[in-house]
Order: structure tokens, then C-alpha cells, then sequence
């Protein structure tokens, strides 16, 4: 029966709370929660396995869930306002401890807290109210407060500054005259009135011929054979600077259509091949469980899951994996194995090799807890058709 699990689980997460296990004391708080949600007692003293993991969120709403059964449970209150004086939570935690001392007023462990969080609330508050008060300064009586200023002198250097800027301008203005008169004594400089400009009947400097005997040989032209149309300018282009350009389309099937040119460089011929040495389509196999998540989400088709998984050693799997593995992955892994099976992809024999080893990760019991019945019918499922035609 139900209320036997939930017993049964009880005295096995109070043993383990005993010698200081409080990871499997919660473990085993949490089967009987599973087994009787209704029975304040397991979410308590699982809140108490929280508190000394300070694991303090958690132990706040398990209390918050025992008060809700058992609304004058004292412990609730007490280890809820243990919890929330950790989280900082002091006003509320006060009201816990109230609460706890009107139920029982001679508990001597609620006083204590109480005087505590109510030190610490005042504490907080004279904190916050020196740090907003301003500072005073404290005068003795019959004297004054002589007060010391500080005297900057201040130099007006507006005009003078003036003054240095007109002057180097004209200095700037001189020189600049200077270097022009310079131009025009050397003759490198002329205005453009004096320039003489070519008359209609003179000849232009473009038609005065040079000498032939001092002027060097003009370069030789290379000249391009003559093109009669568009298609002979392309086909020359082409031959004299052959692209290199290819392409094709890869599938995943290793029917690959790559495009090559032909040997006259006229166009481009498709060639219907399979190289599997271009595009690698079986996955590699993934070395972390971030890789394995990923691969797994982006390949939805049972023969490339199936293919992730072949590559992997199934005696890694407990390394890969580690305390990591959530349920709602394995229920997927499940679901893939016995398609698998059915659509004979894959051997029982090889499904029961990693079955083995999945059973060995770690936490692979306390998953197995949040697991539905029909995941855990699949489950006894799988290992009945492995073991039988394994």
C-alpha cells in the first residue's frame, strides 16, 4: 500500500538524517511525499535535511506546504522563519517566530530566535538611519564657529590674449607676403592677366610637334584579335582567364551533382556522383552531454539517433552523463529504443548492452521516482524484449 511506501521511506530518510546523509535523507523524504502528498510530517523533516544543506528557498516552501496542511504546526513555523532570517527576509521571519511563541509560549528555542532576528531587524534599521542622517558638528558653548575661506587669485587674461592672437596673425600675413614676392623674383609665380594665352591663328602647345631625336620610342600596342560578336569576346575572356568557380549539391543520401567544366571552357556540366569523402554525414560521436543534447534535438529521424548512439561506447555512458541526466531525456531515450527494436534498426542485443549501462548512472534510481507508470511499463517493457531475444 501507499501509506507502507511512504512509512517504510520515512524511517529510511530518518536514518540517513541521523548520520549527517541529508542528500538521501531528502531522496527518501521525497519517495514518501510521492507516496502520501497529504501527511505534513514528510515535507517537514524534509525542510529540516534542506536547512542543513542551506538549501533555505526549498525548506521555506516545504514549510509553507506543512502550514497549509497543518496550519499550527509550531516546527513549520520555526524552521520557516529559519529559513527566511537566512534569506534575509527579517520582518517576515519575525512573524514566524511570533506566531511559534503564541503557540507555545514556554519554548525556549522560539524565544531565542525571536530575541535574535529582533536584534538583527534593529541593527538593520540604526544601519540605515545613520547612513541617511547628515553629519552635525558639535560646537562648544561660548564660542564660534570661524569659518576659513580660501582666497584664489584670478588673473584677466582675456585682452592679453587678444593681443597674442592679432599680433601672430600679422606675422602669419607678413610671412605669407613674403614667400609670394619670393615666387614672382624667381619667375615661378604669375599672375593670370601677364599669362599669354594662344591666340586663334597661333598654334596650340597640343599641335607644336616635339623633337624626334630626343624624345623615346613610344611603346609598342599590343593589339587583340578582332571580335565579330558577343560570343567570340566571351569565348577569348574565357581563354585567356579560365575560372575556377564550382559548386554542386551534396546530399545527405551520398548522391552528390557536382558542377564541372568541360575541357573546352564553353559551360558547365553537371556530373551526378557519390563522394563520401566531401560531405562526412554520419554525426561524430559527442564526448559531453551538452554535444549529446544537442545532436539529439537536431536529428528528430530514429536512424540518425540511432547512429549518434551506435558511436558511443555504451560503457561511457555513465561518464557522459554523471548526475546530469533529467527524465524527461531518458523518457525520450526510452521512446527511441523501442522504435528501434520495432522497425528492426537496431538489434535487442545492442539496445540491452546500453539499457545496462544507463542503469548504472548515477541518480538513475531517484529519476526513476519521477518517471510515470507508462514510462516505467516501457521501461520493464524494453528489458523484457531485450532479455528474451537477447
Amino acid at each position: 500500500m501507499a501509506s507502507d511506501r511512504a512509512k517504510i521511506a520515512k524511517d529510511q530518510g530518518n536514518a540517513a538524517f541521523k548520520t549527517g546523509d541529508y542528500p538521501a535523507a531528502i531522496g527518501h523524504y521525497t519517495s514518501a511525499i510521492l507516496a502520501n502528498a497529504n501527511d505534513p510530517t514528510f515535507p517537514l523533516n524534509r525542510a529540516a535535511a534542506y536547512l542543513k544543506l542551506g538549501k533555505n528557498e526549498d525548506a521555506e516552501r516545504d514549510c509553507t506546504t506543512v502550514l497549509k496542511l497543518s496550519p499550527n504546526n509550531v516546527k513549520a513555523l520555526f524552521r520557516r522563519g529559519q529559513a527566511r532570517k537566512a534569506l534575509g527576509c527579517l520582518d517576515q521571519a519575525r512573524a514566524d517566530f511570533v506566531g511559534a511563541s503564541e503557540l507555545e509560549p514556554s519554548n525556549q528555542s522560539v524565544k531565542q530566535e525571536l530575541l535574535e532576528v529582533e536584534k538583527l531587524i534593529q541593527q538593520h534599521k540604526q544601519k540605515h538611519d545613520s547612513a541617511n542622517t547628515p553629519r552635525s558638528i558639535t560646537v562648544p558653548s561660548g564660542a564660534t564657529l570661524a569659518i576659513k575661506r580660501r582666497r584664489v587669485p584670478i588673473e584677466i587674461v582675456e585682452e592679453a590674449s587678444r593681443a597674442s592672437h592679432h599680433h601672430g596673425a600679422e606675422l602669419a600675413v607678413e610671412d605669407a607676403e613674403k614667400q609670394l614676392k619670393g615666387l614672382g623674383d624667381h619667375g615661378l609665380l604669375q599672375p593670370i592677366s601677364s599669362r599669354a594665352l594662344p591666340r586663334s591663328n597661333e598654334p596650340s602647345s597640343s599641335s607644336i610637334k616635339p623633337d624626334q631625336s630626343t624624345m623615346p620610342p613610344p611603346p609598342k600596342q599590343v593589339t587583340s584579335a578582332k571580335t565579330e560578336s558577343f560570343k567570340d569576346a566571351k569565348q577569348l575572356r574565357d581563354t585567356a582567364k579560365p575560372s575556377r568557380i564550382g559548386g554542386g549539391i551534396f546530399r545527405p543520401s551520398g548522391n552528390h551533382t557536382v558542377f564541372a567544366r568541360d575541357d573546352k571552357l564553353t559551360g558547365v556540366a553537371p556530373v551526378t556522383t557519390s563522394l563520401p569523402a566531401l560531405v562526412n554525414t554520419v554525426p561524430q560521436a559527442p564526448m559531453t552531454l551538452f554535444n549529446f543534447t544537442k545532436m539529439w534535438e537536431s536529428h528528430m529521424k530514429d536512424e540518425d539517433r540511432w547512429n549518434i548512439f551506435s558511436r558511443i561506447p555504451p560503457l561511457s555512458l555513465p561518464k557522459m552523463f554523471q548526475a546530469s541526466l533529467e527524465p524527461v531525456l531518458l523518457s525520450s531515450i526510452l521512446q527511441h529504443f523501442e522504435r528501434v527494436i520495432d522497425l528492426q534498426i537496431a538489434a535487442p542485443s545492442d539496445v540491452r548492452e546500453y539499457l545496462v549501462s544507463l542503469s548504472k548512472v548515477q541518480r538513475f534510481g531517484t529519476i526513476m521516482l519521477f518517471m510515470n507508470k507508462e514510462e516505467k511499463t516501457l521501461l520493464k517493457g524494453l528489458w523484457e524484449t531485450c532479455g528474451s531475444k537477447a
